[in-house]
């Protein structure tokens, strides 16, 4: 067995040698043949720097730094792109993700679990609130398939999950829905973090959420546009109520001034609503549009698989 771990890099250059050390501690307790590749997702600081001093003294370390930032979701296409183990295992190089963990994951793993996750484990903090965010409810009501979650990246994947995901060609790409969308037998290890990276996480879990919510609506499923068809009927049906309303108030009561408020209170409604429909409609085009272009996920400017 060959184990492979992608290591996300953006601005850690201060922390990375110590992160490096403690993660190969714990692999080589496996006694497992393996390969560590670092993504520097165009950080600003040292990063780069760090990286090419570690590899100098390690000879199973590569590592990729792109030519800007193209954020998480290129760095986890680049990596397992590049993987060649039989189970490969995503994880964060700011010690968010405890490096022991990977021994439990690939024990998961050896009983043929083909992806195993670990999760957080809080009993009272704000991530575990975060979970029953009324953000996430709302969110379900748009979806098909019972496939989002806000899980962390920090996962194993075997060799089977990664292919079946390397065949996906989209460029708009939500790694989270991706992961159960391929199937595959899910096994979740838990494990206990420090104050420190709670804080650290919980302050962008929630903006990640939302941002995440509405990338996994407008890439997996086709529901909002349905949902647009239901609001149009009900303001339809709303307007014959209304002109029923108003043709009784005529018979009955006689014919008034049309009041200004009512009418304006009418266009803004209106108008609002067909300005929503166009945006949804336009978010829809707008993924097909970079669809079309087939541009590369990632660009590669520096690498030590030059070097082989």
């Amino acid at each position: 067995m060959k184990l492979s771990v992608i290591v996300y890099c953006h601005n850690i250059g201060e922390s990375l040698e110590r992160f490096h050390v403690n993660l190969l501690n714990n692999v080589k307790l496996l006694r497992e043949d393996y390969e560590l590749i670092y993504i520097n997702d165009g950080s600003d600081d040292d990063t780069l720097l760090a990286l090419q001093v570690i590899s100098n003294h390690s000879t199973h370390m590569k590592y990729l730094s792109f030519s800007r930032r193209f954020g998480r979701e290129g760095s986890i296409s680049a990596g397992l792109e590049h993987a060649k183990g039989d189970a490969v295992i995503l994880m964060d190089g700011n010690f968010a993700h405890p490096a022991n963990v990977i021994l439990e994951m690939v024990d998961e793993y050896k009983k043929g679990n083909h992806q195993v996750v670990a999760s957080m484990k809080v009993e009272n903090s704000i991530v575990k609130k975060t979970k029953k965010n009324i953000s996430e409810k709302i969110v379900k009501k748009f979806m098909d398939l019972e496939t989002f979650q806000i899980e962390s990246d920090f996962r194993l994947l075997s060799r089977k999950a990664v292919n079946a995901i390397l065949n996906m060609p989209e460029s708009n790409r939500y790694s989270k829905g991706i992961f159960n969308w391929i199937g595959f037998k899910i096994k979740t290890v838990e494990y206990e973090v420090t104050s420190r990276v709670i804080s650290k996480e919980s302050e962008t879990k929630k903006l990640d959420l939302v941002k995440n919510s509405v990338e996994y609506i407008l890439c997996y499923n086709t529901k909002p546009l349905r949902f647009l068809s239901k609001v149009g009927l009900i303001l339809i049906g709303l307007s014959l109520i209304f002109f029923i309303c108003m043709s009784f108030k005529v018979v009955f009561v006689g014919v008034r001034i049309p009041g200004l408020y009512t009418i304006s209170n009418l266009i803004m409604l209106f108008g609002g609503v067909q300005l929503v429909m166009i945006g949804i409609l336009g978010e829809y085009l707008g993924k097909t549009y970079y669809e079309t272009k087939r541009r590369p996920q990632y660009i590669i400017e520096i690498s030590n698989y030059d070097e082989d």
